[in-house]
Parts: C-alpha cells; structure tokens; sequence
C-alpha cells in the first residue's frame, strides 16, 4: 500500500505500518512489565540484576517506538490501543504459577516474537524493517533467560513434563490470539504476509505463516529441554 496525502499535503503513513508498530510497541511494554516482575521475584542477585537490564533494554526499545511513531503523525498510545485486549488476554490466560513457569514464559515470548520477525521482515521496506528488529533485540542478553532455565531443570527435573505442557499451551493462545488480530487488521495482514489488499487469501497466508510458528516453537521447546 502507498502512502496517501492529507487535505493539507501532509503525507499519511499507511494504516498497517502504523499498526504494526503499536503491535511491537505494547507488545514491548508487555515484556517490560513481565521481564520486571521476573526481576522482583528472581531469589538470586545476579538473575534479578540480568533480568533488571533486559527489562530496562525493552522500555528503551517503548522510547524509540513512541520516537518512530510520532515521526510518523500518531502517537504510542494510539498506535498501541488495537492490541490491548489480545496481548492482556495472552498474559492473563498464561499467567506463570512457579519460577520455572517465569522462564518458560520468558524464553517462549522472546523466541516467538524472534520468529515472527525473521518470517515477515522480508515483506516490509527496509526503514521498517531496520526499526523492527532493533525493537527486539535483547543483545547478549538473549540467551540468559534460557541458561537460567537450564539451571532450573537441573535442580528440579521433575517439573520438566510440567513445563513442557505449559510452554504447549502458551503457543495455542498466542495463535489464538493472533488470529483474532488477523481476522480484525486487513491491513495489517496484508502487510505480514506480502500480499497486500488485493495480493492473495491473507488469512490462508497467515495460517501457513502460523504453521511455521509453531515447528520453530517445537524446535525452541526442545532445545530448552522441554520436548
């Protein structure tokens, strides 16, 4: 889709990049807010202070988006209002129970959301493309999540059936979710999947695009050691 121009010759930035970017940026605050709340339940020092800097890497990330999205003509809370209930259902129905259910969630989300960005940055331009990853990345900080979850199966490898079946479950509602948004964001859709609003069968486009999701998920899930 090519940007249109206002009455006043202002251009108007195409609706679905505006959404993609409030869909990156609540998603951001989501994981901020969860990554801190990792941080304030860790019991060691050095997991609260590694989990402390992803937190603070990921509201730095909220600051450029708020920065992008004004540059563009909207604002991060109106750009952030259409993923509100989906991203707050995600949380609510895959809330952790255990520290070991912290990390599980920790890796899974950064892992999906890793995934999700290498499967559609082929389709965006390359500015947008430039601001979606550096929106998501964690640095060396990404694989600590991880480690700490490897620790945690070592001291306890009786919960690892248990969180095999929660990490199971956070998948199916993070499709769920996602295809909610699908059917509801045309535009969106289309610019995820290439199409366009006359390029194809979006939502055919989005299930394979899910499909994919959910082999590297499988993939992720046993190298944590939860197959």
């Amino acid at each position: 889709m090519s940007k249109n121009t206002s009455g006043a010759g202002r251009p108007v930035e195409p609706t679905s990049q505006i959404e993609l970017l409030g869909l990156v940026a609540y998603g951001s605050l989501a994981a901020f807010e969860r990554t801190a709340q990792a941080s304030a339940a860790a019991t060691s020092i050095d997991d609260k202070l590694v989990l402390a800097r992803i937190a603070a890497q990921r509201f730095t990330h909220l600051g450029r988006l708020e920065t992008e999205l004004a540059r563009r003509g909207s604002t991060l809370k109106a750009a952030m209002e259409a993923f509100v209930a989906p991203i707050d259902s995600f949380n609510q129905h895959t809330e952790p129970r255990t520290w070991g259910e912290v990390l599980v969630k920790l890796c899974i989300i950064g892992g999906l959301v890793q995934d999700f960005a290498d499967e559609i940055s082929g389709h965006l331009d390359a500015g947008l493309r430039e601001i979606l990853t550096g929106s998501i990345d964690d640095g060396e900080l990404a694989s600590e999540p991880g480690q700490m979850l490897a620790r945690a199966l070592q001291e306890d490898p009786e919960q690892q059936g248990r969180l095999a079946l929660f990490g199971r479950r956070m998948l199916g509602e993070a499709l769920s979710q996602a295809q909610r948004v699908a059917a509801a964001r045309a535009d969106l859709t289309g610019l995820l999947t290439g199409l366009g609003q006359d390029g194809g069968d979006d939502l055919a486009a989005i299930s394979h695009l899910m499909s994919r999701l959910a082999a590297a998920h499988a993939t992720r899930m046993e190298s944590l050691g939860l197959a």
